[in-house]
């Protein structure tokens, strides 16, 4: 990204800690891996809490008070407000994901080799992406995933 400042030692974990909820949001597609790697559920274990909260309407509630209190919050740092717009935008796809997942596929019969496929790609894509952005927060740097990172900065500039 072009604006790159200094930013805090609480910037850098607070934009850190907004990748927590896809990696939240992504136990539900975790399934097939869990069963062939049980330690990857266990490292979920300090996580179980939030996945509990997510699930319902918590993930809804979730997204209102990110999105109000931290995303369109002039008050807060740039870097925070990117950093969680672009988790949110990883939930929102996820919940698509999610979407197709629960109520397309399992209508077309035959599908169960490809929907574990899907997934295992959702899950792991999202882990990647997550730990990338983890990182890249530690490292005080904007991420820059395609067409996400773009989108955050537009919202982002807009507040």
């Amino acid at each position: 990204m072009s604006w790159q400042s200094e930013e805090t030692v609480a910037d850098r974990f607070f934009g850190g800690l907004a990748y927590l909820l896809p990696i939240v949001n992504a136990y539900f597609f975790g399934d097939f891996i869990f069963g062939q790697f049980p330690i990857v559920e266990q490292l979920y274990g300090p996580l179980m809490p939030l996945v509990g909260i997510y699930s319902g309407f918590g993930g809804f509630i979730l997204f209102l008070l990110l999105y109000a209190g931290v995303a369109v919050n002039p008050q807060i740092s740039r870097f925070i407000r990117f950093n969680v717009f672009q988790a949110i935008l990883i939930g929102i796809l996820l919940s698509l994901c999610r979407l197709l997942l629960q109520a397309v596929l399992p209508g077309i019969p035959g599908l169960g080799a490809i929907t574990q496929v899907l997934r295992n790609t959702v899950f792991l894509g999202t882990l990647a992406i997550a730990g990338y952005g983890i990182i890249m927060s530690a490292l005080g740097k904007y991420t820059d995933i395609p067409q996400l990172s773009e989108t955050a900065r537009i919202q982002v500039d807009r507040y």
